[in-house]
Order: C-alpha cells, then structure tokens, then sequence
C-alpha cells in the first residue's frame, strides 16, 4: 500500500476497504500490520484464512511481536471462557452443536459491552483489523461496533464475494458505519499466470456488481480463447475432459450442489477428490451405526460406508453385498477378492475395532477401487483408530477429529478437486470448470451473482464452462 494511503487509514477511527477478488487484499493486511504503530489484533473467519495470513506475514519477515492473529470463532472463545457469567453461557451447549457458535459471537458481543472488557483489548493492541468482512453475520459485526467504541477497527473484503447469506443476514457495505477507504489495486494474482483472464474477471465485476442492488444478472458463456473455453454437455465424460485436465498442473470443478460434485468424483474414477463439508454429516451417520457390538450391523454397516467413498464398489462386490446384507457370511462359493471375504467373515465373528481397519486397509490398498472421497475416507479411518485407542465410540472420536483444532487434518493438497462455491472459496487452480449444465432447468440449479464471480475467481489460467447456451442468468444474492 501506499505511504498516503496508510497514513489516510491511521487517521480514522475505522476504515473499510473494498478489494476484489486477486487485488492484494492479504498484501494490503500485512502493510498494515508492518507499517501501523503498535500490536495490531488481526482476524479472520476460517484456519485456512490463518495460515494465508501467517505465510504472508513469514515471507515479509514480520515480528510476531507486532500482531495477534486467530480466527474470529477462537478469539471469541477465549474471551467467553474467561468470563462465561458474563457471556452467559450454555455450557451444555458443546462444540458440536449447532448452536455454539452463534451463542460464542452473542456472549463476546455482551462480553466487550462492558468498559472494563474494551480496555483490556486497548491496552493490549493498537488497533483491529478484520479480513474478509462481507462473510460477517450481523452479531460478528456487532462484537467489532463494541470493540471500536474503544480501539480504531479496519476492515477488508468485497461485497462481490459474499455468499454465506443463506445461513444468516450478513452484513450491508451499505450501512456498514465504517468509513469506506478508497485504494489503489490490480488484479496481481494473474499478472503472471494469465493477464487476460485477470482483465476478463475485471470486466466481469462490473457486469455483476448489479446483483447486489437486488438485480438478476445475464452473464455471457460466449468463449474467449485468452481467458474462457466452453464444453458442451454431450463432452462432460468423454477424452476431452481427461485432455483437458492434463493440460493442467490443478483442476477445480465446480457444481451448485454436493451431489453433483459426488456424481462427478464417482464418474472420473477418482481422478477428482470430493471436497467434504467441515460438519461432515456422512461421517457421523456411519459412525452412529458402526458404533454397535452385532456383527451383522457392523458389517454392513462398514460395506455402505465404502460404497460411498469408492468406485467399483457395487459391481467388483456385488456378490458379497447379496451374503451381506441376508445376514450370510459363508463366502466359499465366491472366487473373487476371496481376501476381503475373509476379513468380512472376521468383523461378522468380532466385530472389533481392528477388524474395520482391516477391511479399510484392504480396499485402499486393491488397485481395482479408487476411492473418490478420500478425506471421508481417511477421517473414519482415524476416527476408528481414535476410538480403539482412548476406549470412547466412534461418533464421538469423529467429533473430536472434525471439531476441535489440535486434532484436525488437512486435505488441501488435492491437484483435482470436485467442490462447491461455499468450500472453494480462498482455494486456487491453474483451470476451474463450472458446470452450468443444470442451470435454466429450474431457480434451484441458478448461481447467485456472488457465487458466480467467487468461482471464476478461482482460476489463475483459464475458466471453462459446461454448458449449451451462450448465456446464463444469475440469480439475486442471499442474505446482503
């Protein structure tokens, strides 16, 4: 940023600044925190959106000295733990719960009412600065109105990529009661990869900025060979497709909803991973029923958890799943994979936690199946291994790996990943496929004008659409 511009943000008392997506908003974080005086308080929404900002902060060789940063939920928590009376807190409300964390954002919210709470935060840092704003509901923004009653509060984000309104209201840039700071930006993400792509996206936001004032958006599919391609529907599954993705070191599909992304993953065999949602609803629903001493339960249990996590499932084992689920486990009559029958013979006699080991580490390592969910895969593998371990069920081992922080894994590393807006948002790829074959058939399959700019954003090289029409129509934003 520049020396005037942070000098114009030092002068206010709160400061907004709107910058698209690609433009050095997490640069223009890390100016601040180097440049404003004093320890800044630094949020975001999501641990991914943490390690993008400490990354940055070790590149540029910033002292962990001159900021705090965590995620919004966190800081929340450690406020309300502290004073849980005057946060008012549930505690038979747990982590789990759907509930918890809106009753963490109201209790901070009455936490930093008081005086004496805002003076702890102004004699520890000089200011707060909150990234991502737009994804803000309106009791976070309200914890960030209390705190600037006391502490300058800076804000960044892009009304454009707000597309968590289904959930709750978010916040208006409207009405924000912060004043919106204008700075100078350009779209550096493509500036290497493929600067007309960056200038197409720029084009782009201006014809989609209407949506936010409540207006559908007609949006062009018409190819640009520099920035966007087009594949018809009839070309979804044949070579084209695999030609395509391996003209690219990251591929990225984007579906309006799960299942589709599910079906797609299926259909390529695993060369695309399914990206799971963080609540992995899937995982607790199998864990519930693998959590049982009948054998006969446990092991069809385990064969319906692999037929959702692998292809080739259905038919390579069709004639297990007939012995199966009759309650027959005398497998001698069938030839094939006579290996797996074994182990399925050993979970029926007893049903243990090593037995579904077994039968996980026999299909992972069959070359035949090719296991298209593998963080769904892998996290009931350790939720069982948890399990064995401490002596707890395995529903509540999959609670504790998914829910808190210290146990959790990473799968960001997948080079094909079939996901949605909502998840994909912060990710990058050389290519993004947006599959638009679904959209005109009914309001349910339409892309917001949010999610729309949120996914072609993701891609650094080039954007492909799956669609037959030279134009679609996005419908208006939920929630802003």
């Amino acid at each position: 940023m520049k020396t005037e511009e942070i000098a114009l943000i030092q002068s206010k008392h709160n400061a907004a600044i709107i910058a698209p997506a690609g433009h050095g908003k997490t640069e223009m974080i890390t100016d601040l925190v180097d440049k404003l005086p004093g320890k800044k308080l630094v949020l975001t929404h999501t641990n991914a959106g943490v390690d993008a900002l400490q990354n940055r902060m070790r590149r540029k060789n910033i002292a962990k000295e001159k900021y705090y940063l965590s995620t919004i939920a966190s800081f929340c928590m450690k406020w309300c733990e502290a004073y849980p009376e005057t946060a008012e807190i549930n505690t038979a409300i747990k982590m789990t719960d759907s509930r918890f964390y809106p009753m963490i954002h109201a209790g901070a919210v009455k936490i930093f009412r008081n005086e004496w709470a805002r003076s702890v935060i102004e004699t520890t840092y000089s200011c707060v600065i909150v990234d991502e704003y737009q994804d803000c509901v309106l009791v976070q923004h309200q914890i960030f109105v209390e705190l600037n009653k006391t502490i300058p509060v800076y804000i960044l984000g892009d009304p454009l990529q707000a597309i968590f309104g289904f959930k709750e209201k978010l916040v208006s840039w409207k009405n924000i009661c912060f004043d919106v700071i204008p700075v100078e930006h350009y779209p550096w993400r493509w500036k290497k990869t493929n600067p007309a792509l960056g200038q197409y996206l720029d084009e782009v936001r201006e014809q989609l900025l209407p949506g936010l004032d409540g207006q559908k958006v007609r949006l062009s599919t018409v190819p640009d060979q520099d920035a966007v391609h087009r594949i018809s529907t009839s070309e979804l599954h044949d070579n084209r497709l695999y030609r395509l993705v391996n003209q690219y070191e990251s591929v990225l599909y984007i579906a309006k909803w799960e299942l589709d992304t599910i079906a797609f993953s299926k259909s390529t065999g695993g060369l695309f991973q399914h990206d799971e949602k963080q609540n992995l609803e899937t995982l607790y629903k199998h864990t519930q029923m693998l959590d049982t001493d009948d054998g006969y339960e446990m092991a069809n249990a385990i064969f319906d958890f692999i037929g959702e996590c692998a292809s080739g499932i259905a038919t390579e084992l069709k004639s297990y799943e007939r012995h199966i689920k009759n309650g027959d486990f005398d497998f001698h009559r069938i030839s094939k994979y006579p290996e797996f029958g074994t182990k399925m013979q050993s979970l029926y006699n007893y049903h243990g936690h090593n037995e579904l080991i077994a039968v996980l580490d026999w299909i992972k390592k069959e070359p035949v199946f090719r296991v298209y969910r593998r963080e769904l895969f892998t996290e009931m593998y350790r939720s069982i291994r948890r399990a064995r371990d401490l002596n707890i069920p395995i529903t509540q081992a999959a609670q504790e790996i998914r829910m808190i922080p210290g146990n959790q894994s990473k799968y960001a590393g997948f080079s094909r990943l079939a996901s949605r807006t909502l998840l994909s948002k912060g990710l990058e790829f050389d290519c993004v496929i947006i599959d638009l074959s679904k959209v005109g058939q009914n309001a349910y399959n339409s892309y917001s004008s949010t999610e729309m700019y949120v996914a072609m954003t993701r891609a650094m090289k080039a954007i492909y659409f799956i669609t037959d029409q030279d134009s679609v129509v996005l419908s208006v934003p939920q929630g802003i």
